[in-house]
């Protein structure tokens, strides 16, 4: 059987070109699973698509931004790869407020799909999280006891996974806990003579005894689902 037009853009992409296109395809993703949990709460949102579905490259915090960068591929070159990718018509690039931005289109959207072997039938299971979502939770997961500071989580995994957030559809399945760290502050102009040791708070994200629940729950299912995301075996929590 031939190959599929998006197949054929995924293909002609190098490894920097579809670590970006997969990036912007995750972030998508993220929005649109976002609007969806939105609208099933009756908040719905008559901007048109090019509003929500705006991806921030432009900012130092955005999370894409920071993805980029811990690929060790957000450097000079990235106006070339945009360029690139804008070219062969599967992303849009502009600025907003004077911040850089990304659109994918929907030859963006195929081609990310056939690449990392989505197709373009696959519905995802109601219980089931998005991409970005599931992701977040892994990562989250893979620190153990230690916790995932909270300037490390996507702001949209904040929103829809740390419990208490107001956002509809929340799942709860992260938590924030906050611990007092001792270290030795260095002398200032304005404190030349610090105290030997202070005390600053740290944030850091765990999980949820529902969040651990629904992870040993479905492990095996996401691990077919999102095949490319390297998730530890975790236990359930204790009852």
């Amino acid at each position: 059987m031939a190959a599929s037009p998006a197949q054929h853009a995924w293909d002609d992409l190098n490894a920097r070109q579809r670590t970006y296109l997969t990036t912007f395809y995750k972030a998508d993703q993220s929005l649109e699973d976002e609007q969806r949990q939105r609208g099933a709460q009756g908040h719905w949102d008559r901007a048109p698509a090019r509003v929500w579905r705006r991806i921030d490259l432009g900012s130092h915090y955005s999370p894409v931004t920071r993805s980029l960068r811990t690929e060790g591929i957000y450097d000079s070159g990235t106006g070339a790869t945009l360029a690139a990718l804008a070219d062969r018509g599967l992303i849009e690039s502009g600025y907003v407020n004077g911040a850089l931005s990304v659109w994918m289109t929907r030859a963006g959207r195929a081609a990310a799909r056939a690449g990392l072997g989505y197709g373009t039938r696959w519905t995802k299971p109601k219980w089931a999280l998005s991409l970005s979502m599931w992701e977040a939770v892994v990562k989250v997961a893979a620190t153990g006891t230690t916790g995932l500071p909270t300037n490390e989580l996507w702001n949209s995994a904040q929103r829809y996974l740390i419990e208490g957030h107001l956002a509809p559809g929340n799942r709860g399945y992260l938590k924030v806990v906050k611990t007092y760290v001792a270290y030795t502050p260095e002398p200032s102009y304005y404190n030349p003579t610090p105290p030997p040791v202070a005390h600053r708070e740290e944030r850091r994200v765990h999980l949820t005894d529902a969040g651990r629940q629904h992870y040993a729950e479905h492990l095996e299912e996401y691990r077919e689902m999102y095949d490319e995301v390297e998730a530890p075996d975790l236990t359930a929590p204790a009852t």
